[in-house]
């Protein structure tokens, strides 16, 4: 077996490449409106192809994976981001650039639903928390550099040189998986054993009707709408309402990331004090108290600074939800886990989609509707960790 700890860097580095295709063009928005003659919303719609792509990928890479092996499919994803990423380099049609946005997060796509059959393939649930963990420590880097990277490659190099490091970041994640990332799908490494596998179909049938993958996922879903909604109007709530510069606000921003940090590197110390499904409920629970504050501060107006410390603790309650839902949704299946994380990639990104779109439809000229919507989605969260919880407790009983 390769040495570990290179493979967990390895496989949170195919997370961070999820965030820098989407955070490390941002500052480039307006100068590529001018090169692609178009208006910003335009540019804007390259990320919504991305998120589109990032979907359906993961519906293929998966059940793919776990037929015919993790590398192989590891490598046909990378190609494909890179491919896109140097197809965009080169053009100034804005047709072309969200057709390439699309095949690029489609092919990185492969990264992270494999990335998780992996740790899966390796750890058991207890560890695979913890390497859960480590891996957002890594790959929560990247929201907090990104901007501040792209920024610099647009001064000096123009905008196309965010797809030029894309590309190089690609194609060194290619060789590394290849150097140093094994085979784990036990069906590659030993076909005999696993000859009268399921079908997908009878897979699909098989996860779906887990209830602890549909209770973790939907809470992980809901975990990860509540992120992107928060993204999403963070601009308009400290730039717009508040009137802060975009220096400040790249400070700010900055600072709450690391809340996501924070709680990767408290999660595996805490999962050893505290019990799995007691510490998943608690991190609900926590997250549905400060977002319901943040109604009471942003509808009295009362601090800007209660504002950020809202939105740090349920930032860090949200880090402590990513790890463990992954690990206990995807730990119940000794066959198919491509394809159960591929499922729970997909219906997070949906999830996502729908709940942030319903977001922005509320929109107003307050912040109001963002946080009663946060608020709101997190009460759900809680039932399913309710549920989760005392059906653990009634099974030791």
């Amino acid at each position: 077996m390769k040495n570990l700890s290179i493979v967990v860097f390895i496989l949170a580095l195919l997370n961070t490449l999820e965030s820098l295709s989407i955070d490390l063009y941002l500052p480039a928005f307006p100068s590529m409106a001018r090169i692609f003659q178009t208006d910003i919303g335009h540019i804007q719609i390259s990320i919504s192809v991305f998120f589109a792509g990032f979907a359906f990928g993961q519906l293929l890479w998966g059940p793919l994976s776990d037929k015919t092996g993790r590398k192989p499919m590891l490598y046909c994803g990378l190609l494909l981001f890179i491919i896109g990423a140097v197809a965009i380099f080169f053009t100034e049609n804005i047709f072309v650039l969200w057709i390439m946005r699309f095949l690029q997060a489609f092919g990185g796509s492969a990264g992270i639903v494999i990335g998780r059959a992996i740790v899966i393939d390796l750890y058991d649930k207890q560890k695979s928390v913890s390497i859960f963990s480590q891996q957002s420590q890594i790959s929560g880097i990247a929201p907090i550099v990104a901007p501040l990277l792209g920024s610099v490659f647009l001064k000096f190099w123009g905008w196309n040189s965010s797809f030029a490091f894309l590309s190089i970041m690609g194609l060194l994640t290619l060789f590394m998986v290849y150097q140093y990332v094994p085979e784990t799908n036990s069906r590659k490494i030993n076909p005999d054993s696993a000859a009268s596998g399921k079908g997908l179909g009878d897979q699909l049938k098989m996860i779906l009707s887990n209830k602890d993958f549909i209770s973790n996922t939907m809470i992980g879903s809901i975990a990860f709408a509540s992120l992107i909604i928060y993204i999403s109007n963070a601009p308009f709530l400290f730039m717009n309402i508040h009137g802060f510069s975009g220096g400040v606000f790249s400070i700010i921003f900055g600072f709450n990331s690391l809340a996501l940090i924070t709680a990767a590197y408290l999660t595996p110390k805490l999962i050893k004090r505290i019990k799995d499904t007691k510490l998943l409920l608690m991190a609900t629970v926590l997250l549905l108290v400060v977002c319901s504050l943040h109604i009471l501060i942003a509808a009295q107006n009362l601090s800007v600074a209660l504002e950020i410390a809202m939105l740090y603790l349920s930032l860090l309650a949200i880090g402590i939800l990513f790890p463990i839902t992954s690990a206990h949704a995807l730990s119940p299946f000794k066959e198919g886990r491509g394809t159960a994380a591929a499922l729970m990639g997909f219906m997070q990104l949906m999830v996502t989609f729908l709940l942030s779109g319903l977001s922005g439809f509320l929109e107003a000229d307050s912040i109001i509707p963002m946080v009663t919507m946060r608020a709101g989605i997190a009460l759900i969260a809680v039932w399913f960790a309710y549920k989760a919880f005392k059906s653990k407790n009634l099974s030791v009983e």
